[in-house]
């Protein structure tokens, strides 16, 4: 009896836990509730997009000139810097050692330069000294031709009173010595004139000589400056400063490092953050919406409840393909984005450059 009652309950107890656990199990489990909101927008005719804040002035990387060694690094992020100050020091010994020979070679030139112009004042004064020995020269060859003129007309009234009997020979002889003597200091002057005019033209020529090699000597110095000055502007860029002011955004080296012309990360991110704007992505379809001046509205990636008022500032007039993506499983990377710029006042609540925001722009 207890068998036969047992062969009934046992199936009907099975059947009613089948029932129980198939009820149990189709139930929906209940639905977790948003962890914010998601973003709504109050324009009837929409158009959605991303956006990513970036410094009024965009961001700027800050590379170096030249590669080379980091020996200082004299700024961290959030520092606010004014153009011209500095960020970070590129090793300059190499370029230091060759200003300090460019300005050895210079103090050599210059040197060269007084020793020519020394030589050229003395050549003036040999010229000087020289002209001044050819007009002595001269004038005692006039004053000895005079004689010489006297001489002669004494020889001339002596003959013709000799000739008539009135003068003595002797006297006729003496006159005639005293003219000879007299051609020959003439002779002798005249070989002293064309000696002086000589040592004029040699120092004239030496002059010369002289104030073309300061010529060369200036010419060398101006060359050397202009080496040391190309020097010094190499020197000085190596210490990368602030292109203009602005916050600094990142930091991404250190004291040690050795940094390309073209490194992957910026050394120094900069950027003015007094105002923010916002680089939007509009797929290609919606391009032809797209009008100057639409409003628009922005709100953060996992608070909608904040939103900021938007500015129109221009449209890139360049179809780009997609690079900033959202992270949503449903999100296409093989489309094509024009990019609208809108700026924005930083509100009260913290926005970072770099940060994506949800934005809505109104299409009318």
């Amino acid at each position: 009896m207890i068998k036969k009652a047992l062969s009934i309950l046992l199936p009907i107890v099975g059947l009613s836990f089948a029932i129980w656990w198939v009820i149990t199990t189709a139930r929906q489990p209940m639905a977790a509730p948003p962890v914010s909101p998601p973003a709504e927008s109050r324009f009837d005719r929409r158009i959605a997009g991303a956006g990513i804040v970036e410094a009024a002035t965009r961001n700027i990387n800050v590379a170096p000139p030249i590669p080379g060694l980091v020996t200082a690094v004299f700024v961290k992020e959030n520092d606010v810097v004014r153009a011209g100050d500095r960020l970070y020091q590129i090793d300059d010994r190499e370029q230091r050692a060759r200003l300090a020979s460019a300005e050895a070679a210079i103090a050599r030139a210059e040197a060269t330069v007084a020793a020519a112009k020394a030589d050229v004042a003395n050549g003036q004064e040999a010229i000087r000294a020289a002209q001044a020995s050819l007009e002595s020269a001269r004038a005692n060859v006039a004053a000895l031709e005079a004689q010489l003129a006297d001489a002669e007309q004494i020889v001339a009234r002596n003959e013709k009173l000799f000739a008539a009997g009135d003068l003595a020979e002797r006297a006729l002889i003496s006159s005639r010595a005293t003219r000879d003597a007299a051609q020959s200091r003439v002779a002798q002057a005249q070989a002293q004139v064309a000696q002086a005019r000589s040592q004029a033209m040699q120092a004239e020529a030496q002059a010369r000589s002289a104030e073309a090699r300061l010529q060369e000597a200036e010419a060398q110095v101006g060359v050397l400056r202009a080496q040391r000055a190309e020097l010094a502007v190499a020197l000085a860029r190596l210490t990368v400063t602030a292109p203009q002011a602005g916050k600094v955004l990142q930091v991404n080296t250190r004291v040690g490092e050795t940094l390309s012309m073209t490194p992957a990360t910026p050394p120094v991110l900069l950027g003015d953050t007094e105002y923010l704007q916002l680089r939007v992505d509009v797929d290609e379809t919606n391009a032809p919406r797209i009008k100057p001046n639409l409003r628009a509205m922005a709100s953060l990636k996992g608070d909608a409840t904040k939103t900021v008022e938007l500015e129109f500032a221009r449209i890139d007039p360049y179809i780009l393909p997609k690079r900033s993506l959202t992270g949503d499983n449903a999100e296409r990377v093989d489309v094509r984005v024009l990019q609208v710029i809108y700026r924005f006042k930083p509100p009260a609540f913290p926005v970072y450059v770099g940060q994506q925001m949800d934005v809505f722009i109104d299409a009318e």
